[in-house]
């Protein structure tokens, strides 16, 4: 036999027609529950619509067959009749649903019963796909059942994608015994296929901020006095620390802060560094450099990316692809000859520099330029020098170990942790609830108060 996990389901009555009568929905429900708590007593079931004047209605949970049909049954005659509110009623439900996906694990469903079809504007269906793909991981299920005697409908193609993004699906019925084949068939457990390789469902990186707001942050427990439910020990194996553990806010389960990082590597809701606790299902979170650190692998966002050299415009350039220019000095005649005769002797005494009668180009921004010629035993200018050497290579570091990221890691978190516990020399304690802060704590993990 297999394990069953919580299941709530919320039934979104979008009814505004009289294809379906109230007797006939009342006896498909309780077929539907009974049918229900068969396959997973651990169910709880909710009833949801618009009252006269769009005023929206959740029931409370309930596991007894009778409250749920007694609430249906009072206020029917009170239901909105005059336009389909599907986006804003969906809306409701998921929410209602997400708060309760943030305390506790299992299974999110809403069926929707719906015979109208809605008339809201393309920003309405927008905001719905943006929230359903962020909570279809919890996971939520959402099945549609249109009632109605039309085969095809202005808002089929949002509905189809609504349930097929949550692994639901859409039927049609177009009487009251249709209606009632199709809706207790809905009865069967459902579970989420796995998209990783470790389990579970993979959370894209423009969901997190939603799922950080969602999940609640570890606080800060009795030091030397209570024990890791992970490992059971009260001093950490990873760091050797003793003032390393900390509570669920929810349960007070106890967790050694690296025992969670290395516990959220593997079994995470998608987000490496945002968990499940093991005792009461509430969603928790860690810093997430921390978990990676710990775990020695580098956050996406700091990978480095290969740089590509570009060659400079010197680098590119060879004399064969530009002609160097030959610059011929005009000849200036001597106006006497006491003048020739001393230029003569000049042209004669031997240069300081004769090693080589050729100037040198080479290729500047504004065309060929002369390079300057260097005397006898002066030292190269830098220009020169970077010029004329190779580039020398360098050696290719070789990648750390796994055993030596940890050692890296243990150095990096012990440093982290003596600066925390110091907080230059004081201690932070929150005015309202008196919880210990860490010096980088804006607002106290547990109450939420500013911290001063």
């Amino acid at each position: 036999m297999t394990a069953t996990n919580q299941e709530s389901i919320v039934f979104y009555l979008d009814l505004a027609t009289k294809i379906l009568g109230k007797k006939d929905m009342v006896k498909s429900i309780q077929s539907f529950l009974e049918e229900k708590l068969k396959k997973n007593p651990d169910t709880s079931f909710s009833a949801f619509y618009f009252k006269e004047g769009n005023e929206p209605f959740l029931s409370e949970e309930v596991s007894n067959i009778k409250e749920l049909t007694k609430i249906i049954n009072n206020d029917w005659k009170t239901r909105e009749q005059s336009e389909s509110n599907f986006e804003n009623g969906l809306f409701y439900c998921l929410s209602f649903l997400a708060s309760k996906a943030a305390i506790s694990s299992g299974s999110f469903r809403v069926i929707c019963i719906s015979d109208l079809p809605s008339k809201k504007g393309s920003e309405y269906a927008e905001a719905l796909m943006a929230l359903v793909e962020t909570v279809r991981t919890f996971p939520t299920f959402i099945d549609i059942i249109r009632v109605g005697k039309s085969e095809m409908y202005p808002d089929d193609v949002k509905l189809r994608i609504v349930s097929t993004l949550t692994s639901g699906g859409l039927f049609y019925a177009s009487d009251s015994k249709e209606f009632k084949l199709t809706f207790v068939g809905l009865a069967k457990n459902k579970t989420l296929p796995d998209l990783r390789v470790e389990g579970g469902q993979e959370i894209d990186q423009d969901k997190k901020t939603y799922y950080e707001n969602l999940a609640k942050a570890l606080v800060q427990g009795q030091i030397g006095k209570e024990k890791c439910s992970l490992c059971s020990k009260k001093t950490c194996d990873y760091c050797n620390e003793k003032d390393d553990i900390y509570k669920c806010s929810q349960c007070g389960t106890f967790y050694h802060e690296c025992c969670a990082a290395l516990y959220s590597w593997k079994f995470n809701m998608g987000l490496k560094h945002i968990f499940r606790c093991i005792t009461c299902g509430a969603i928790l979170k860690l810093e997430e450099s921390l978990v990676y650190e710990i775990n020695g692998e580098t956050m996406p966002d700091q990978e480095e990316l290969p740089t590509i050299e570009e060659e400079s415009d010197e680098e590119k350039w060879t004399p064969e692809a530009e002609p160097e220019e030959i610059i011929e000095e005009p000849v200036v005649e001597p106006e006497d000859a006491s003048v020739s005769e001393s230029v003569a002797s000049e042209e004669q005494k031997p240069s300081e520099d004769n090693s080589d009668s050729k100037v040198e180009m080479r290729p500047g921004l504004f065309g060929p330029r002369p390079v300057p010629k260097r005397r006898s035993g002066s030292k190269p200018t830098e220009m020169e020098s970077t010029e004329t050497k190779p580039k020398e290579t360098e050696p290719a570091k070789p990648k750390a170990s796994k055993a030596e990221k940890a050692i890296s890691a243990r150095k990096s978190l012990a440093e982290r942790r003596r600066k925390n516990r110091s907080g230059n020399g004081t201690i932070r304690i929150c005015r309202v609830c008196s919880t210990r802060l860490k010096p980088n704590d804006r607002r106290c993990p547990k109450c939420g108060s500013p911290a001063y």
